[in-house]
């Protein structure tokens, strides 16, 4: 199985202020892929030095070179389609509003006070929803990347049957920025780290493992990556002694299977065949604050829910920050307000903390929708 790499480090500009960073950055990520990720890497831009390929310094990419280079990886003519895809640029990145709001990737020729702006993100989502690749990696390190993370622009979708990851370095509203005493960039540096199989136990690197190494790294960094997975693992680098086999679990007493009973958080090890409709899930909660989830009676709607989303959100590795929300549960019963106001009481206070919690959402619950505001404000 083909694993094809483009790599887009961009420090020079015609009308926009120059970089040092990203040349250096993306030959970093470069060799990191070709020696311990099997990828067959493209630089650009690409120079030879002393017989060898690397990033050059100084060479301009135009919006042309990037389009091009993009289209070879996620849609080649022919049938040499690779198995894995994985696309990492360091640059500028632009944010254009009118109206509503567009990112672009900023190539050297990007001019964005004549309207030349550069790569568009829309464009890179409509490539990536024809893309015949099952897995694909983009990975950007640039100002204003976390655009390409807002889905209500047009979101590619977890199709099932392929596996991806989508990285950026920082919010829409935060700028990305060059490390002032480190070798890379903030964020690539954290990719780097987290690419080496090296402190990984079991020698590989998955999508699920770098995004978890990333996280911890960034944490309390002004600089905070948006980050999605979805489908099955992807493995992204390896060392040398490496394996994938897995050891067989124990036997134990508990049987697995739970009967008419739904499956729960507790259970997520032993719930398996819903993966992709977990992640449409996921894709929902993207899109709006409110999911429904409709079915007859015993097709599993609790155990997705449970055993399958919520785990998946505490985990915090497909959705960029679920692992910090305060989750509550809620079983209607026959008096559903007196349940959701003991969804807020802390059972971790004394008796007489809990009972007075209870009174005060049960008296906030009484004012309706206003009084749910009040009653969730203080929790979230």
């Amino acid at each position: 199985m083909s694993r094809d790499a483009l790599v887009v480090g961009v420090n020079t500009y015609q009308y926009l202020s120059g970089l040092q960073a990203p040349a250096h950055d993306a030959e970093a990520i470069a060799q990191k892929l070709y020696s311990q990720g099997e990828f067959r890497v493209h630089r650009l831009p690409e120079i030879i030095n002393s017989g060898q390929p690397q990033i050059g310094l100084k060479t301009p990419v135009t919006l042309r070179d990037l389009e091009t280079a993009l289209i070879n990886l996620f849609k080649p003519k022919g049938a040499n389609v690779p198995h894995t895809a994985l696309f990492y640029f360091s640059g500028h990145g632009i944010q254009r509003e009118v109206g509503i709001q567009e990112g672009y990737l900023a190539p050297s020729d990007s001019n964005p006070d004549v309207g030349f702006y550069g790569l568009s993100l829309f464009w890179l989502r409509r490539l990536l929803q024809e893309s015949p690749v099952r897995q694909r990696i983009i990975l950007l390190d640039c100002c204003h990347s976390g655009e390409f993370l807002n889905f209500l622009e047009a979101d590619p979708g977890a199709r099932p049957g392929t596996d991806r990851l989508f990285m950026a370095a920082s919010r829409e509203y935060e700028a990305a920025y060059e490390s002032l005493d480190g070798t890379y960039s903030v964020f690539t540096q954290a990719l780097l780290t987290g690419l080496d199989p090296q402190r990984s136990e079991s020698g590989i690197v998955t999508n699920h493992s770098l995004t978890s190494s990333v996280n911890n790294a960034l944490k309390g960094e002004l600089q905070q990556p948006l980050f999605e997975n979805s489908g099955s693992e992807i493995i992204l680098t390896r060392g040398a002694s490496s394996t994938t086999a897995k050891k067989l679990p124990q036997p134990t007493d508990i049987c697995p299977y739970r009967g008419l009973e739904f499956f729960d958080e507790a259970h997520a090890e032993y719930f398996f065949g819903r993966e992709d409709l977990t992640d449409q899930l996921l894709d929902e909660l993207r899109k709006g604050r409110f999911v429904a989830v409709v079915g007859a009676s015993g097709s599993g709607k609790s155990s997705l829910v449970r055993a399958g989303l919520i785990w998946e959100l505490r985990q915090g590795q497909k959705f960029s920050g679920s692992d910090r929300w305060r989750i509550k549960l809620l079983t209607p019963t026959h008096r559903p307000l007196k349940s959701l106001a003991s969804a807020f009481v802390d059972l971790n206070v004394s008796d007489l903390e809990r009972a007075e919690q209870l009174r005060r959402a049960e008296v906030f619950l009484q004012d309706g929708g206003a009084g749910l505001a009040q009653l969730v404000q203080p929790v979230y």
